[in-house]
């Protein structure tokens, strides 16, 4: 049975997160196992959150792309690719299933394995693979990724806790009780409306809590100072923070209520009582997963303030 395996999930913030559980399971029916991952540098952070992975390979696809003539480019592809023969895997596991990342896998030179051409996002990636296995592509991100792992792996994982796996979140008992808002996300028919937020945020401060926004970008930043202003006291605008950093704030927050972003399934992953909210994509593929989490809306949806509190009085 292999004893040294290699992770291939490079991308998004949500997809990375969405795959810890499966390195729990190896590590739980493997104990004697090392563990290592491939990701992309923007979201190393969360990898190294995992208490199950050991070494991470850091890649920068995306820079790549746009310097691709650059010396410099192909000195970090090499280095790269040498790390990543040098270890001598036993199998790597593409979860990803993309032809960026099946490329990335063979630069191993090890037993290469993935989704079969109808499991698969970009078909043409699972040519590139050794070992293919199917997977419904109905079922949720999670368990996609957890069954391709067992399959590879010759163990069966439905009895398995789900488990994420994450290092605990150190915080300061002594502050205020506060929650986190995840208000901001990638497109724009994923976001919330402003109006709502404010009062579902004053609704908070009124029972006694600070409500924290966290920003990542110049615009998600005028966003989240726009609410915070209109909902008046008890509002933080957190500074702009590495992943590393967010977690730690998530893992204080007496629960957390976010849009369809990368955060808020970390705020899940760290059992922190969540609600996320979906406007745009179903709820039973991408929803949050977690002990404490509840997904509403879905495509086309616009869930109201009432909506939110019911989800969020579930999960508390």
């Amino acid at each position: 049975m292999a004893r040294r395996i290699l992770i291939v999930k490079t991308t998004s913030m949500g997809d990375v997160i969405h795959a810890l559980p499966s390195v729990t399971d190896i590590a739980t029916v493997m104990p004697d196992a090392e563990i290592d991952w491939v990701v992309e540098s923007s979201f190393a952070d969360i990898v190294r959150l995992s208490t199950h992975v050991k070494t991470v390979h850091e890649v920068s696809v995306r820079r790549w792309r746009k310097s691709l003539f650059s010396g410099a480019t192909w000195r970090e592809v090499a280095s790269v690719k040498k790390a990543l023969q040098d270890a001598h895997y036993d199998l790597v596991i593409d979860l990803q299933g993309l032809v960026k990342s099946a490329v990335i896998g063979r630069w191993s030179r090890s037993t290469l394995a993935g989704y079969d051409a109808k499991s698969i996002k970009e078909p043409f990636a699972s040519r590139f693979y050794d070992q293919t296995y199917a997977v419904s592509r109905a079922d949720s991100a999670v368990s996609r990724c957890r069954q391709l792992c067992a399959k590879a792996l010759s163990y069966e994982w439905e009895s398995l806790p789900l488990d994420f796996g994450l290092k605990t979140q150190t915080f300061d008992d002594s502050q205020k009780p506060y929650v986190v808002f995840l208000v901001n996300t990638s497109r724009e028919t994923k976001l919330w409306r402003e109006e709502r937020w404010v009062a579902l945020a004053q609704d908070c401060v009124q029972k006694g809590f600070e409500v924290r926004f966290l920003w990542g970008s110049p615009a998600e930043e005028e966003r989240v100072k726009r609410i915070a202003q209109l909902m008046g006291d008890g509002a933080l605008v957190c500074p702009r923070m590495s992943i590393a950093q967010c977690a730690q704030v998530l893992g204080g927050a007496q629960y957390v209520i976010g849009v369809d972003t990368g955060l808020t399934h970390l705020a899940a992953a760290l059992d922190r009582p969540t609600v996320g909210l979906f406007l745009d994509f179903p709820i039973e593929l991408v929803g949050l997963t977690g002990k404490r989490v509840k997904s509403i809306g879905g495509v086309g949806a616009d869930p109201s303030v009432e909506d939110v509190k019911v989800a969020l009085s579930e999960v508390l």
